[in-house]
């Protein structure tokens, strides 16, 4: 018997909705592997370069690979405030682009797009599939449907899932599992993941692997620097007297704990208490500022593509250097954009709107999804009149020397459709009534003009 039909029959009997028949589901009923897998905690563990060595180890396993100790570490590293905010302002990039759906013609479809503007789900799925770049992969749970809209999509917990053997495991570390490619649960996931770098998996590890190492010592200098600044920076307090009684030296004691937030303490003229300030540290403390700041830099590479993007003026696309052209920061931001932006029209396309389709949502078999690209299209015909205006100051600086660009040019140039100007019309000859002077008028008056 096969682990399939194993699966199946013990449903079966657990439910009697699936019923006893050869089929474990019912048409429209909602598949979902986070109920396949066992309620167990898993445990975070003390992250140090070590377990940041181990991890890649056991994903390069020759036979059964897995990413539990990866994802171990990744929980923690979203937890480090700087990361987490590069996180945010990169998803930011392509959650605040407008975006529109195209039926199977190719027309925009108004209904559709407003349907998925409105939809959370659709805000959620495309967070989980900017998550895979992060991560190194996403299972993305559809969940049950009411009224076109899926009320309840989630994430699959990513340390049971192999992105190797394309399954979800019911405990971490066990070597067989659910295939999300098979029935019934194939058009309820959709699997994002990411491009191997060295062939030894299917799938990358995400950015989170690079970015661990840095959030290790980023994490470790905290922890140095708050000892430092107990050590060094805060006054150390001094209490003097001659009571030799427990209970009087207990009250000298218990004040000296007391000191903060306006504390005070009442003693003998024999009693003495100090403050002792030490200069040991020098400047000692700069060298956690500098690490600090090198690791965060780098960190703000791998995810924004540039040290200052999360830190410089606020502007276009949040880095306030003006022209994109002109600053690597807005470059770099664009870049991201864009690279997101292709990955979720291609995912979105291709792997969730079939999957909806098949699941009963109407309008969206052969359907597309784009994004809207209304501010770089303003940015290129602001070029491009920018240009166009360079042409034209060239045609009336040649105009004013006497000669005359050619009309068939100028349009090939600008791409403005263009026509000969007429010639300008004389005035009437004086003392000829409304006669009108013909083309060769003009050299005639001049002539009578010059001999008067």
């Amino acid at each position: 018997m096969s682990k399939y039909n194993r699966h199946k029959n013990r449903i079966s009997k657990a439910d009697p909705l699936y019923g006893t028949g050869t089929s474990i589901v019912t048409p429209n009923r909602p598949q979902n592997l986070s109920t396949y897998i066992s309620p167990v905690q898993l445990n975070r563990l003390r992250v140090d370069v070590r377990m940041w060595r181990e991890a890649i180890a056991e994903a390069e396993y020759a036979y059964y690979p897995y990413r539990v100790k990866m994802q171990q570490i990744f929980i923690d590293t979203i937890l480090n405030g700087h990361v987490a905010a590069l996180v945010e302002r990169r998803q930011d990039l392509t959650m605040l682009r407008e975006f529109e759906v195209l039926d199977k013609a190719g027309k925009v479809s108004q209904v559709l797009t407003e349907q998925l503007e409105e939809s959370e789900w659709f805000e959620h799925f495309q967070l989980y599939t900017l998550d895979a770049e992060m991560f190194g992969y996403s299972l993305i749970s559809l969940g049950d449907i009411k009224d076109d809209q899926f009320t309840d999509i989630g994430i699959v917990r990513r340390w049971c899932v192999s992105p190797d053997r394309k399954e979800a495991t019911r405990f971490i570390y066990d070597p067989q599992g659910q295939k999300w490619d098979d029935e019934p649960f194939k058009n309820w996931h959709v699997y994002v993941k990411t491009r191997s770098e060295n062939g030894v998996s299917p799938c990358g590890y995400g950015l989170f692997y690079k970015i661990a190492l840095y959030e290790i010592f980023l994490r470790n200098t905290l922890g140095f620097n708050g000892d430092f600044v107990e050590l060094y920076s805060q006054p150390y307090r001094v209490g003097k007297t001659t009571k030799t009684t427990e209970s009087e030296r207990a009250e000298l004691e218990q004040a000296l704990k007391n000191m903060g937030s306006s504390g005070y303490a009442i003693i003998d003229p024999m009693d003495e208490i100090t403050f002792l300030e030490t200069a040991l540290g020098g400047t000692g403390y700069k060298g956690y500022e500098s690490l600090e700041a090198r690791c965060q830099a780098v960190v703000s590479k791998l995810i924004l593509g540039h040290a200052d993007a999360i830190d410089s003026i606020p502007g276009k696309l949040g880095s306030g250097q003006g022209d994109k052209d002109a600053s690597p920061v807005a470059m770099a931001l664009a870049d991201k954009q864009s690279k997101d932006g292709k990955k979720l029209q291609r995912i979105t396309t291709n792997d969730l709107f079939p999957k909806i389709a098949a699941l009963g949502l109407k309008g969206y078999d052969g359907a597309s999804f784009r994004y809207k690209n209304d501010s770089e299209l303003q940015e290129t015909r602001q070029k491009e009149d920018a240009a166009n205006l360079q042409t034209a100051q060239i045609a009336l600086a040649m105009k004013n020397a006497g000669l005359k660009m050619d009309a068939k040019y100028y349009q090939e140039r600008t791409g403005i459709i263009t026509s000969d100007a007429p010639d300008p019309v004389a005035p009437p000859i004086p003392g000829e009534g409304d006669k009108k002077p013909v083309a060769g008028d003009r050299v005639k008056n001049r002539l009578r003009n010059l001999y008067k």
